[in-house]
């Protein structure tokens, strides 16, 4: 028998199961339109108002590269999040048929998740943070442009950051496992204790809350989500999921891409936040000036100075002649 969520949902399939919750396919029962149902891990009696806020938040946005959230429902003690059904598939089905992305197609999708990002950020009052980005939670439509999806984790910032939720291994920033490689953050950790500590919070179990080297909780910000989509395209270019550590990830060598592209994704991968792009705009403005910084595109523009300089010359002496 079909499963029918709050008398309005019914839900079709089971698609897809993450460290926030269990996505369905469904359908609208009055409006016959299919929809996604994400089933939230989290309890409603746990924090009804936090759930609340952050899905009418969600309910809030619109943005081309993002699904829109339709409606919150609980059912059974399970709260849904229901949001548009994109047609396509996850980035991560890519990778399992080991598919190669060509730079030029990575540049194109990462400016679109930047635009995303960028959009999201600045949501008032003080911003909204995926957490979670990863290639499993990007969808690449039929059209062939993408859709950031899965933001049951997604956190509204404070002023201060978030603390995480959920992460995935590989993407997720130092940050999300309470590791903090800033500056004045190492020169705390110089002792061995302290070191030891930092080794301990690599290997602490997904779902488990972590604490810094420095004692105390390390909270994300948008330059979390920044580095989570470095390494995101890191292994869309590379093929090569990265490191957990953000110290032991392989640079991308240049058989892999230019080296003006493996330097973008490599400063949004520092391991130490300062050193990243620190907004969503800075990175998609580095990725605009790809084409205009190309050393070929630099000569092109020289030349065609240099022939418009002769041409002027030309016909000015040309007038001269005609004159004379």
């Amino acid at each position: 028998m079909a499963q029918i969520i709050a008398g309005t949902y019914e839900i079709l399939e089971e698609i897809g199961a993450g460290g926030g919750g269990i996505v369905y396919r469904g359908r609208h029962l009055r409006l016959g339109k299919t929809v996604v149902l994400k089933a939230d891990k989290r309890t409603l009696s746990a924090r009804p108002e936090a759930l609340r806020r952050e899905v009418d938040a969600l309910k809030n946005l619109s943005h081309t590269y993002i699904p829109q959230v339709y409606d919150f429902v609980e059912e059974s003690g399970t709260v849904y999040t229901v949001m548009d059904y994109i047609e396509g598939e996850s980035l991560d089905k890519l990778l399992g048929r080991e598919e190669r992305v060509p730079q030029a197609q990575l540049v194109r999708w990462a400016r679109q998740l930047l635009e995303a990002l960028c959009y999201l950020h600045s949501r008032p009052p003080h911003g909204i943070l995926h957490s979670d980005i990863k290639p499993a939670n990007i969808m690449l439509t039929p059209e062939g442009d993408i859709r950031l999806i899965d933001f049951n984790i997604a956190l509204a910032l404070g002023e201060e950051g978030a603390v995480r939720v959920g992460f995935s291994q590989g993407y997720a920033s130092p940050e999300h496992y309470g590791i903090d490689y800033s500056a004045a953050a190492q020169t705390r950790a110089d002792s061995p204790e302290t070191q030891l500590g930092a080794e301990t919070q690599l290997s602490t179990a997904p779902g488990q809350r972590s604490s810094s080297t420095s004692g105390g909780m390390v909270l994300l910000d948008v330059r979390s989500d920044i580095y989570s989509l470095g390494a995101t395209l890191y292994h869309l270019l590379t093929g090569r999921r990265p490191a957990r550590s953000a110290k032991e990830v392989a640079p991308i060598s240049d058989r892999e891409a230019s080296p003006a592209v493996a330097a973008i994704i490599g400063k949004a991968m520092a391991p130490d936040p300062s050193q990243r792009y620190q907004t969503a705009e800075e990175m998609l403005d580095a990725f605009r000036r790809l084409h205009r910084d190309d050393p070929r595109t630099k000569r092109h523009r020289r030349r065609a100075v240099l022939t418009a300089g002769i041409l002027a010359a030309l016909f000015l002496a040309g007038g001269g002649s005609t004159f004379a």
